[in-house]
């Protein structure tokens, strides 16, 4: 998190009047210092604070909200002195890294021990309530701020039960357009609440960056359910490709922890036969403080394909933060309500869970160790053993 801000702009500069702030300064030479995290060149190319260039006031302040916004600095201070010439101005800036935000690296991972009510009746030995997820994870790729990340998830016998892989440009840009890409699949059976509708997900979009929060994207959606196998929802749709458009806003500051606010989107993958082929999703989520540093957070997801296909995931989620270990880690416990439903014509799923743990993370490991009890839907893995028509 951070812990200091300071912005420092000698009165000489823009001295004068009502003016000062309307006046614009021609830099004469720019010092970046204090950061082991990305280089000063990159930094002034993407901020454009390079020698010559003309700012003002409002620009360098939307500059430090950039720098800020990374996530990646305990400090960010910008300090102005006069130019040799009249109207000039050398810029210094002085960064702190902050040592409990990621590196160029982090690992990542959760250990669950989890009580599946309905192995025993119907899925007999399959599933093993031992799992683990581990993940890799980049925030300064390629040392310019680059994003990717990887995860593999296993189950106590050794079978993979899901997988992604993620790719984003750097978070921050003088244009404010973004790219993601990622590709992601669950086990319907063994990970139900892990996916929505589709057993197999892919996606690649633009993000433009509106103002105030809203955000548009469009790119291109390809969700999959493969014939007869464990990544894929049983009766519903086969395939859901098409180019996706979409609205999001969010007023809620994201780190390990969200802050009080909301968020809410919409978007739909289109497609050329009609409104009854296309893809429709919804998505809110909202945070508020309890007491404290008590939070707790309830979010919605929602997926239909035409009017017959919904699939629906809702999550209630309290967090506290514990004092506890070092200040850096930022552990806290959690406890979370899942549920999720499936329909398609004559096909009705549902699952929920409840799960307790602790979460924690330092400069290169997150981690999370849980205990959950869930209960998944019955009767998928008889409908997989046969083929059924979308």
């Amino acid at each position: 998190m951070l812990k200091a801000l300071c912005i420092l702009i000698l009165p000489g500069l823009l001295a004068g009047s009502s003016q000062a702030a309307e006046r614009r300064l021609l830099l004469e030479k720019v010092d970046v210092t204090g950061s082991t995290r990305l280089p000063s060149a990159f930094l002034e190319r993407e901020l454009h604070l390079t020698p010559g260039a003309s700012v003002s006031e409002e620009e360098l302040t939307a500059d430090r909200n950039r720098l800020l916004g990374t996530g990646l600095f305990q400090s960010v201070q910008f300090f102005l002195s006069k130019g040799q010439n009249q109207g000039q101005a050398r810029l210094k800036i002085e960064l702190v890294d902050d040592p409990g935000v990621f590196g160029p690296w982090a690992w990542g991972g959760s250990l669950g021990l989890t009580q599946d009510q309905s192995s025993s009746e119907h899925l007999g030995t399959e599933f093993n309530p031992l799992s683990v997820r581990a993940q890799l994870i980049s925030r300064n790729l390629f040392n310019s701020l680059h994003r990717a990340s990887a995860a593999v998830d296993y189950d106590g016998q050794g079978i993979m039960r899901g997988f992604h892989v993620a790719y984003g440009f750097p978070r921050f840009s003088q244009e404010s357009v973004q790219f993601d890409a990622r590709m992601e699949a669950a086990d319907a059976q063994a990970r139900y609440l892990d996916i929505l509708g589709f057993g197999s997900r892919g996606q690649a979009y633009w993000t433009f960056d509106q103002g105030n929060g809203t955000r548009l994207q469009y790119g291109l959606a390809i969700y999959m359910n493969n014939r007869g196998e464990r990544f894929s929802v049983p009766g519903f749709p086969r395939t859901l490709i098409g180019p996706k458009v979409g609205i999001y806003r969010e007023n809620r500051l994201l780190s390990f922890r969200p802050s009080e606010g909301y968020s809410y989107g919409a978007s739909v993958i289109l497609n050329s036969q009609g409104f009854n082929k296309m893809g429709y999703e919804l998505e809110g989520a909202i945070t508020e403080n309890l007491f404290g540093q008590s939070m707790i957070t309830a979010q919605v997801q929602g997926l239909s394909v035409g009017f017959e296909s919904v699939s629906y995931r809702g999550s209630l989620r309290w967090e506290q933060p514990l004092p506890i270990l070092d200040a850096a880690s930022d552990p806290g416990i959690y406890m979370q309500f899942t549920h999720g439903t499936d329909r398609y014509k004559e096909f009705r799923y549902e699952g929920r869970e409840a799960r307790l743990g602790l979460r924690f993370h330092s400069a290169g490991l997150i981690a999370d160790v849980a205990l959950a009890f869930r209960a998944l839907p019955e009767s998928m893995k008889e409908v997989l053993e046969q083929e059924w028509e979308p």
